[in-house]
């Protein structure tokens, strides 16, 4: 079963106005189009095949009606008052092979569903969606996606809209990293690295590599920005690092950090 980093899902208001944000620092994101049985609507900015989803909702009361789609259901929950990073996706090429694995696993799956929407171009795009309803703490946990359409083909129709950096790592606010990375290493299968200290987070670290971005775990040890984000906010994806050789910046965006290193 391999898995990668398919998209992390930046739950916002106005997708649009994320693309005159993403121009201001040199990045494109374009709209993606409107999931229309979901009531929500997406921008996309695409690092590769990994990417961000800027996603909201434009009927509240479709959305509202959704039960079998836990990203909805998040982003129901959050707007118009709460923005942020949601959770993320992983992407496969097998995904009746990952149902089997994770039920073998005693670990309770939704789906797989199909989702749809279609581009601003006309196109009509189609995947699948599994989500697990086991949790690991309080932290939402990956859904898995599978494009109808080859990576080959994908790759090629995004390339004019492509940014040419690459997504290096996503950091998490969790208060127990060692038990987290523990659990997800073993239903994704993923290699866990040794532990670290983020004196500038002022958090003990544990990472997982995966294809696209690595993920990163980050525990407080003290009072610092992994600290005041669980007190605030709670378990989640909270910054995300970009490898960039020309510019170090770090940037709060629609309830998000945003690194580049």
């Amino acid at each position: 079963m391999e898995l990668s980093f398919d998209h992390l899902v930046h739950i916002v208001n106005r997708p649009e106005e994320t693309i005159e944000d993403f121009a201001t620092i040199g990045l494109k994101a374009n709209l993606g189009g409107r999931h229309e049985f979901w009531g929500t609507y997406n921008a996309l900015s695409y690092f590769g095949l990994s990417y961000i989803e800027f996603l909201g909702i434009f009927d509240y009361t479709i959305a509202s009606s959704i039960k079998d789609n836990d990203l909805i259901i998040q982003a129901h929950q959050w707007l118009p008052e709460k923005e942020g990073f949601a959770r993320i996706a992983l992407r496969t090429n097998d995904i009746d092979e990952v149902t089997k694995r994770l039920n073998q696993l005693k670990i309770k799956t939704i789906g797989p569903i199909k989702g749809k929407r279609k581009r601003e171009d006309g196109k009509l795009l189609q995947w699948e969606m599994l989500f697990i309803s086991d949790h690991v703490e309080n932290l939402p946990t990956p859904f898995i996606i599978q494009w109808h359409e080859a990576d080959e083909v994908r790759l090629k129709d995004i390339e004019q809209i492509n940014n040419p950096l690459k997504l290096q790592e996503l950091v998490f606010a969790v208060e127990n990293g060692e038990v987290i990375a523990e659990k997800w290493s073993q239903w994704f299968q993923l290699k866990k690295k040794a532990p670290y200290k983020d004196k500038k987070l002022k958090a003990n670290c544990i990472s997982l590599e995966l294809e696209g971005c690595n993920l990163v775990f980050a525990s407080p040890y003290g009072q610092g920005e992994i600290s005041r984000i669980l007190e605030h906010n709670g378990e989640g994806p909270c910054l995300l690092k970009i490898a960039n050789n020309n510019i170090v910046l770090e940037k709060e965006m629609f309830g998000g950090y945003y690194q580049f290193v």
